[in-house]
Formats: structure tokens, sequence, C-alpha cells
């Protein structure tokens, strides 16, 4: 197997490497899939992906190596072609079950849970080519979002929004509020402000 030598310069870096690499179902040498933020930080600056992950100071044997922007441009080159869907955590949860199919063939496991198939709204064909294992078809968990609301004087309740001038102002039309995820939402809240979940849209 040819060894491929990554250069990296920051944690982050070193972190998506490792991305890439678990997600391709590669391990450390001791059979662990952990960041070891500890070994970067000891001046860990080289990845090795072989047979298992490696990791060294300097790059000992001189082996071509290729930077993290170079690499970064590879995956983005291999994966361009790959169609990701967003779902629900409860539906992904249920295709890795239908994907598993322990006991069954896979057949077998796709007829037993068609309603459930015809239910989700990327379409069968996506779904069908996604359980036999094809790499352009990729689904993942929706990022939730949440919004932010809290009882006016009239003891309603009332969400925040931006206005058209892009300044926080308030609706009683959940629908309207301002929504993104926790990280985001966070920045905006105020002890005024209580942080809910959106719900499938609602």
């Amino acid at each position: 197997m040819t060894e491929t030598v990554v250069h990296v310069t920051t944690l982050e870096q070193w972190k998506s490497v490792l991305d890439v690499w678990f997600k391709q179902g590669n391990m450390w040498l001791d059979g662990g899939k952990g960041y070891s933020e500890d070994t970067f930080e000891r001046g860990g600056r080289y990845l090795f992906l072989g047979g298992r992950i490696t990791w060294s100071v300097s790059n000992p044997t001189s082996k071509p190596y290729i930077e993290y922007s170079e690499f970064m441009a590879q995956q983005k080159e291999d994966n361009k072609m790959a169609t990701v869907y967003e779902v629900s955590q409860s539906v992904f949860d249920e295709l890795q079950r239908i994907k598993a199919h322990e006991g069954m063939s896979l057949i077998e496991a796709i007829v037993g849970h068609a309603p459930f198939i015809k239910f989700i709204e990327v379409g069968n064909k996506a779904i069908l080519r996604y359980l036999a294992d094809d790499p352009a078809i990729e689904f993942k968990v929706k990022e939730p979002l949440y919004r932010l609301w809290r009882i006016d004087d009239y003891d309603d309740r009332t969400y925040m929004r931006i206005n058209g001038f892009g300044t926080p102002d308030w609706t009683p039309n959940k629908d309207e509020a301002f929504t993104a995820t926790l990280e985001e939402i966070k920045k905006w809240q105020t002890p005024a402000w209580k942080v809910e979940k959106v719900q499938h849209g609602k």
C-alpha cells in the first residue's frame, strides 16, 4: 500500500486530516480513533497513512509528502461527485439499521422497511443507492436549529427575529423567528431570552 504523508501546521489541520482518514475507516497503530491533541502539541507535524495512521515530528526518511492544502484539495476533487442529503437523527439512525441488515439480506431489509423508505423525501433511488454502498450518495444528520423566545407583558410567548435593518426585533409568530445553530443563537441570547430547539421546522 502506498503511504500518504501529510504535513500540517495547526491543530485544526491535524484534526481535519484525521477526520478524513477516520471516515475512511483508518485507525492509529493502537486501533484508536482519537485526535491525540497532545501528540500534536509535542511537535507532531507529519501524519502518515500506510496500513495504519502514525505520526512524526519530522519526515525522517524524506518520503514525499504533501501540504495540508494539497491534501484537502485532493479530497474535494475525490468527493466532488458525491450528493449529500441531510436528514433528521431518527431517519439517519433507521437508515443505518437497514444498511446493517443484521440476520437478513439487504433486499429483505429494504422490503421490510419499504413504507419507511417511501416516507423519506429524498427519493427511493438515492436511498437504495446509499444502502448499496454507492460512494456518490451520502446521508448526514441535519444540524439542529434553535430560536429564542420570551414571555411578554401580556403573558404571550414572543420570538426574536432580525428585522429589515439587520437588528434584533420580536414577533409573536415562531415561523418568522430568527433560527440558527446553537453556537450562533447563543451569541444573541440575553437573560430575557430562552433557547428553544426547532422541531422539524415547527
